[in-house]
């Protein structure tokens, strides 16, 4: 799993005002919880003094209460009280990892990493967020499989003609030709694809055969985000937003937005909050028994083929991330630390004091040496 880049957490709404909430990303748990202010704040569930959850704490005087024994959190992971010594200074020591967060199309978004401000990935833009004339629909999803085979199956041309029949036709599955762009952060691309024939009552309603829809996906790296822009007809357009968070290397949530500009009454949510679940059940089912269950490191461990472009893109900018010392290492942990020693996921505190914390870093991916070699030929 990648750090140092942003995961969406949960909808801002489910951040209460009155008490913390406890969100799990990358194997490893978090609290939520709002200052005196308002603001949403993020840190390590775990206390630096006995390991309480601090996720099951409550909010004091715009901090957060540790329920074990009363120390007290700012937003920012230090200690403003121990009620045991009140007179006493508290420690630079004592403090927890704090993750930089922003709200963003009505979502907590929560830097996990320990790189500064101006070389992190950004969050994406999508314009068509705050244009009145679509409507919104939101809700999330579990998938039972790996971050990246949920990344890939997004931007995947091919598979469209023989796991949605709503909207792919196996008797016409050619990949038509497109061009891909890439940047630092993201890679995008633009695609006509061939609807299958009208069915029901549509075959005798319409006479003539249904137009190429042009599918223009995209993938960011902040927020592991797809946003896939499908233009259906000449004036109906759909924007799907949907940002995929790692809750273990097996297990990914996605938040999702659907943003329509055709039959924009509130009627007719329902039906398409149905749709795009049953398109996301459609996938489980094929991406939930891939095997291995987990992306390949390397590009090279399957074949690819040239309507591949958008993965390999995305599989590369993880193998070079990889060897940037930005993967965790999931194993090493589990089988090493879990239930034996805390472990964090490192905050922008420890890349500007690496010095001075009680609990060490999660243990990061090490890349051999060969697997490097390849991975840069």
């Amino acid at each position: 799993m990648l750090i140092n880049t942003w995961y969406v957490a949960c909808d801002a709404v489910d951040v209460p005002h009155d008490k913390p909430k406890q969100v799990r990303m990358l194997g490893h748990d978090f609290a939520l919880f709002r200052d005196g202010a308002g603001k949403i704040n993020c840190v390590s569930d775990i206390c630096v003094h006995r390991g309480a959850s601090l996720s099951h704490g409550r909010i004091h005087k715009g901090c957060l209460e540790c329920p074990y024994h009363g120390w007290r959190y700012k937003g920012d992971g230090a200690c403003a009280e121990i009620p045991a010594h009140p007179d006493a200074r508290v420690p630079k020591k004592v403090r927890v990892d704090s993750y930089p967060v922003e709200e963003r199309y009505g979502w907590v978004w929560v830097f996990l990493g320990d790189l500064p401000e101006a070389q992190r990935p950004p969050i994406p833009v999508v314009p068509e967020y705050t244009d009145p004339t679509r409507r919104p629909v939101r809700g999330t999803f579990l998938w039972k499989a790996n971050y990246g085979r949920v990344v890939e199956n997004g931007v995947d041309f091919g598979h469209a003609a023989f796991v949605h029949p709503s909207f792919g036709d196996r008797d016409r599955p050619e990949v038509m030709n497109h061009v891909m762009e890439e940047s630092e952060w993201s890679a995008k691309a633009s695609i006509a694809m061939r609807p299958p024939a009208y069915r029901g009552i549509w075959k005798y309603l319409r006479r003539t055969e249904r137009e190429n829809v042009t599918a223009s996906p995209e993938w960011h790296i902040g927020g592991l985000c797809i946003v896939l822009r499908l233009q259906i007809t000449p004036k109906w357009a759909n924007v799907l937003i949907d940002v995929n968070t790692p809750i273990d290397e097996n297990t990914t949530l996605t938040h999702w937005i659907l943003l329509r500009n055709f039959f924009t009454s509130k009627f007719f949510d329902k039906d398409t909050t149905r749709r795009n679940l049953k398109i996301f059940e459609q996938d489980q089912e094929v991406i939930g028994r891939l095997a291995p269950m987990e992306l390949p490191t390397r590009v090279q461990d399957e074949y690819s083929v040239q309507s591949d472009g958008m993965m390999v893109a995305f599989r590369k900018k993880r193998e070079e991330l990889y060897r940037r010392g930005w993967g965790l290492d999931s194993k090493l942990y589990n089988d090493t630390m879990k239930g034996i020693k805390a472990a964090v996921i490192p905050s922008p505190a420890r890349g500007e004091d690496p010095k001075g914390w009680v609990f060490p870093e999660a243990p990061r991916l090490v890349m051999p040496e060969s697997d490097q070699r390849i991975a840069a030929e």
